[in-house]
């Protein structure tokens, strides 16, 4: 009845996984949990290997890292059962009755619980992932949390083209409204640990910033589901991206410092993506 799908890579997912198992189990449903850690080499794994033991339960490490959309891709076809139930790693079920509240769903072609963060505010240099997750994930689909048939995701993948972090669930989710297929949103959250500070975090940014350019320039996203594209069109009108660009370059040490402060501006780090996809777009000019 449900394939329960955890892409993890470089992360102790045991706990998780107990959980799952646990949820699944009482909810007295089919199912199966398949675990993929994307090729990490880590040491880490030894704990998830453990995961076999658990009826039910599958954890493999992929010889080679093949990206955050073909993992996706890859544990679709691996699925049994037809309600697939992708959970990222790093993020925990805020409810007992999480996987049993997903069931009255399974007649929709997909579904989202969402994604929401814990109570407790961390310290500065994890504030930034944090608040991030509080201010603008909440409301937003995401594939951290979301249920779907397995012959639409197979039907409609998620794009291999993207390897590194970023933009892969944008376009996804986009793809499938494209398509007509609604993604029903219901409070059923998972929890986001903010383990990542604040210069990890904006690497990432970074990753998902040149996703971005890339799928602006293929054309298979524009400025009607990016604000960064939005405004950067506006900035490109009226001949300010190199301006943009020499400024992000000029303070970028102080970005950084109030990003990784107590006293943090989303909107610095809203001109953090913004500058830096204008300093990227200025090297191809």
């Amino acid at each position: 009845m449900l394939s329960v799908l955890i892409p993890t890579y470089n992360y102790d997912i045991t706990y998780l996984v107990h959980e799952l198992h646990k949820q699944a189990t009482k909810a007295e449903i089919d199912f199966e949990i398949i675990c993929l850690d994307d090729g990490s080499k880590a040491e880490i794994n030894s704990k998830n290997d453990s995961i076999n033991q658990l009826n039910y339960c599958k954890f493999k490490v992929l010889p080679l890292n093949i990206g955050r959309s073909a993992i996706r891709n890859l544990l679709a076809k691996e699925a049994q059962y037809e309600n697939l139930l992708f959970i990222d790693a790093g993020t925990f079920p805020k409810k007992d009755t999480f996987v049993k509240d997903y069931i009255p769903f399974m007649a929709k072609e997909a579904s989202s619980g969402g994604m929401t963060y814990i109570e407790k505010e961390p310290e500065s240099k994890y504030k930034l992932r944090w608040i991030y997750t509080k201010k603008r994930e909440q409301n937003t689909l995401c594939s951290s949390n979301f249920m779907i048939k397995k012959k639409v995701v197979l039907n409609i993948t998620f794009d291999e083209s993207l390897i590194q972090y970023g933009y892969e669930d944008v376009l996804f989710f986009e793809t499938l409204r494209k398509n007509n297929i609604e993604v029903f949103s219901f409070n059923n959250p998972v929890i986001h640990d903010c383990t990542d500070d604040c210069l990890t975090f904006l690497k990432k940014t970074e990753f998902a910033i040149q996703n971005l350019k890339l799928l602006a320039e293929s054309k298979k996203l524009d400025k009607t589901q990016s604000n960064i594209l939005k405004y950067y069109s506006i900035i490109d009108k009226i001949k300010f991206v190199k301006i943009t660009a020499f400024c992000f370059k000029l303070i970028n040490p102080i970005l950084k410092r109030n990003l990784c402060s107590k006293f943090l501006l989303l909107s610095v780090y809203d001109f953090y993506r913004l500058g830096y996809y204008c300093l990227i777009k200025t090297k191809d000019k």
